[in-house]
């Protein structure tokens, strides 16, 4: 996997296509480490623990300027005290998620890695045209803290339109297979 930075070209928004049982895991890691000293890693998750984010990063074996965990319709409760966490019962609370993202990227600066998964699970809560517009707000946040966020979609799950528009948000798409990912950068995404 490594090289998989050098290979997005600098994008700061990614999409992370993978089936849902796919393998997109090591990947995610992938995005969240190479090319990036003690970044300031944010977890934005619908589908799993905040405490299942950071076993994920504490098997990476690598260091972090901080540690945040938004939980959205999941456990955000963590016992460790350098951990930011943030818990939001609604998934469908997509403007309190914004608010949550924001407060924890104002205090940070660049170099920042984000995980936010998933585009998928988020689907099942709201409409495609909200999820589109906040997607749209949240890749410019990224873009403006420095980050390097990547989002996970299960391309199988969603009517093709729906990852095309998704598509058309972010700089890069990787996707994941039994293979090696394949990347696609935006002057080359149909």
């Amino acid at each position: 996997m490594s090289g998989l930075a050098g290979r997005l070209d600098g994008a700061s928004n990614v999409l992370l296509a993978s089936p849902s049982m796919g393998g997109s895991r090591e990947v995610c890691s992938t995005l969240l480490t190479e090319g990036l000293d003690r970044p300031n890693v944010l977890f934005v998750s619908f589908t799993r623990s905040a405490s299942a984010c950071l076993s994920q990063w504490e098997d990476l074996d690598a260091e972090a300027e901080n540690l945040a965990v938004v939980a959205v319709g999941t456990d955000g409760s963590v016992d460790r005290a350098d951990v930011t966490t943030r818990t939001l019962s609604s998934p469908s609370d997509l403007t309190g998620l914004g608010v949550a993202i924001g407060g924890i990227l104002e205090d940070w600066e660049a170099p920042v890695a984000v995980c936010f998964d998933s585009l998928t699970a988020m689907l099942q809560y709201v409409e495609f045209e909200t999820a589109y517009e906040f997607c749209h707000a949240v890749t410019g946040q990224f873009h403006a803290a420095g980050a390097r966020a990547h989002f996970h979609v299960d391309p199988e799950a969603l009517d093709p339109r729906h990852v095309a528009g998704l598509t058309s948000l972010v700089d890069a798409r990787v996707d994941a297979g039994e293979d090696a990912p394949t990347v696609r950068t935006r002057d080359v995404i149909e």
